[in-house]
């Protein structure tokens, strides 16, 4: 889950912290007026990119799949793994990419429905743009937008993953108004967009007291329904919370100056057969009291990034959306991504 994210980047920021700085600067192949020194210094120094050799970056080479998901897991320091058995069968195990291809894998930033990994391949921008989308979390979100209307004239496969990537901003598209999906990457632009993503993940999220002067953006709970298995009231669903901020910044709107509102407590809907009985907010106290009861099971639904309970009493079932901490932290993360960095905190009940 994409949540072990972020004791993975704390641990290697402290690992980082022990070893010697790398300096752009000793590049000889990195002009000081180039568009990407800045950035390639930033990811040298976060450990992120290294160079081809001690004092050259190999400014201008296209970087390959095994290079670019070896850069993928530093920039998310996920913790190794090494796979009981082989992902793919063009990486054998005494490869020098052999654990990243497998860490990459085992978080999710690689499909499973293939065989091969091609590792020397050159990477394509919606190769790219791909695995950093799954490596966020977001393979359900793109399904979800894989009909999408985008802005470019040439995609036409992995429309979802090139819409997340470019509405984040982490992949812009040419003057000519298409993305280029099959356009090979250097080194040098695959390091400012692992930047970008870096630089966001690694911003702070600031809870505000009150959100007088900034723009406002808030989900609203859905409306219980008898006609589906589990009444759906979540909390701020993360597609609902992806389309208002997509909306804003397509707007033009200043998203330093966005704060979201979300919600604390939870949303209990009573149920006997296919019958609603009753629906209200509850407030977090409540929802802990439940979570408190013998007889409750809890659930995590992906596609809203929110947990709801079940609990059973007599023929009446209740059910109960809530916010947990990791739903929470997922939301924050993706208003991060939008450039969002403040927030504030509704308590229902």
């Amino acid at each position: 889950m994409k949540h072990r994210i972020w004791a993975g980047l704390l641990v290697c920021m402290l690992l980082m912290s022990l070893l010697p700085a790398a300096s752009a600067a000793a590049y000889t192949d990195v002009p000081a007026d180039h568009w990407a020194a800045g950035e390639i210094a930033a990811a040298t120094e976060a450990g992120i990119f290294q160079g081809v050799t001690a004092d050259t970056f190999g400014l201008g080479r296209t970087i390959n799949r095994a290079q670019f998901v070896t850069a993928l897991c530093r920039l998310f320091g996920w913790e190794t793994e090494t796979g009981e058995t082989h992902a793919f069968s063009d990486c054998p195990s005494g490869a020098w990419y052999y654990e990243a291809v497998e860490t990459a894998y085992a978080n999710g930033a690689l499909p499973a429905y293939s065989t091969t990994f091609r590792p020397y391949d050159a990477i394509t921008r919606e190769e790219m743009a791909s695995m950093l989308v799954r490596a966020l979390g977001y393979s359900t979100l793109a399904g979800q937008l894989s009909g999408a209307e985008l802005p470019y004239t040439d995609v036409t496969s992995n429309r979802g993953y090139i819409a997340i990537a470019s509405d984040l901003g982490i992949f812009n598209g040419y003057g000519d108004g298409t993305f280029r999906p099959l356009g090979l990457t250097t080194r040098e632009q695959a390091a400012a967009v692992l930047m970008r993503v870096y630089d966001r993940l690694h911003s702070e999220s600031r809870e505000l007291s009150g959100t007088a002067g900034y723009t406002v953006v808030s989900v609203a709970t859905p409306e219980p329904s008898a006609e589906t298995a589990v009444p759906a009231t979540p909390l701020d669903a993360l597609p609902a919370l992806y389309d208002a901020l997509k909306t804003l910044k397509d707007s033009g709107a200043d998203m330093s100056r966005v704060a979201v509102v979300l919600k604390e407590g939870g949303v209990a809907t009573a149920t006997r057969g296919s019958r609603v009985l009753s629906s209200q907010p509850i407030s977090q106290t409540e929802v802990e009291a439940y979570l408190g009861r013998s007889g409750v099971e809890t659930y995590t639904h992906s596609q809203y990034a929110c947990s709801y309970l079940t609990y059973a009493s007599g023929t009446t079932q209740t059910t109960v959306w809530y916010q947990s901490e990791e739903d929470l932290a997922e939301k924050l993360e993706l208003c991060r991504l939008f450039g969002v960095t403040h927030y504030a905190v509704e308590s229902l009940g």
